[in-house]
């Protein structure tokens, strides 16, 4: 048996549906796994064994240590998705520049420490630079001032998002394409979720040219590097689809949804550690 890492938290912030299915077939696939939290001060992460981020929720309040961590783990032996990889994504100013790559994104304003409220003619979304699941994110109508008491506090711990709300995410739903070990595996539907809500999931569902011709051009360069990511993504009024997010750190990739993903993902980790 092959020992592997998989890196997760002391206390998870909410369930993590991937875990049961992947340890079952890490063990099949010839893997001693073992679940092991990233901020456990007594965790050995000296050792020369690889390591597998999946569910390190609880970054978002302590992004620093987590990087330190990152650099010890990946010191001792492989860390998918890698250091570089990690380190890039953990801050969704990404979007910025993937607009900037010409990729379609959701319009999005940065605001710095210090900074105000944007104006937006509509609804709005605001949510925090580094943030997991739906971590302080809230949806605001105009002219609400909870908005700005909102922006003060999330501010008050980093840089934030503000974007419009996407009206699309009401019925045809965010979509998540999930990418494994160079290929593109499943979508699936997800409603709106905000601070403190309940994320609902159903699919699969087939993934459409112009979702896919986005997911790809979004993963862009880096997809030789990757074991896994997820695309999320909502289409504009006219219909056509904008990532909402990229996450390459990590992110559930719905394994329930779709057996043979994770077929992949033990076979793409098995030839990288050959």
């Amino acid at each position: 048996m092959t020992p592997l890492r998989i890196a997760t938290c002391r206390v998870l912030p909410e369930v993590d549906t991937d875990e049961a299915m992947l340890s079952d077939a890490l063990a099949a696939g010839g893997f001693d796994a073992q679940l092991v939290a990233w901020d456990d001060p007594a965790a050995d992460w000296d050792a020369p064994i690889a390591t597998v981020i999946r569910s390190t929720w609880n970054y978002v309040h302590n992004i620093h240590g987590f990087l330190a961590w990152v650099d010890r783990a990946s010191a001792s032996g492989p860390l998918w998705n890698a250091p570089h990889i990690v380190r890039g994504n953990l801050r969704k100013r990404y979007l910025l520049e993937l607009a900037a790559r010409g990729v379609a994104v959701v319009p999005t304003v940065l605001v710095e420490p210090g900074g105000e409220l944007p104006l937006l003619a509509g609804r709005s979304v605001i949510k925090p630079e580094v943030g997991a699941g739906s971590f302080h994110a809230r949806a605001f109508e105009p002219g609400d001032l909870e908005a700005h008491v909102h922006l003060a506090a999330v501010l008050a711990r980093g840089a934030a998002l503000v974007q419009p709300y996407v009206a699309s995410v009401d019925d045809y739903g965010e979509r998540s394409i999930v990418f494994i070990d160079g290929e593109l595996t499943h979508s699936i539907r997800k409603t709106p979720r905000f601070s403190g809500g309940v994320e609902r999931v159903t699919g699969p569902f087939p993934i459409a040219d112009d979702e896919r011709a986005l997911a790809l051009a979004a993963l862009g360069s880096v997809q030789d590097q990757l074991l896994y990511g997820r695309v999320d993504m909502a289409r504009d009024d006219d219909g056509r689809p904008m990532v909402m997010e990229l996450e390459l750190v990590e992110p559930s990739l719905f394994f329930t949804k779709s057996p043979e993903a994770l077929d992949r993902f033990v076979t793409g980790l098995r030839r990288r550690i050959s």
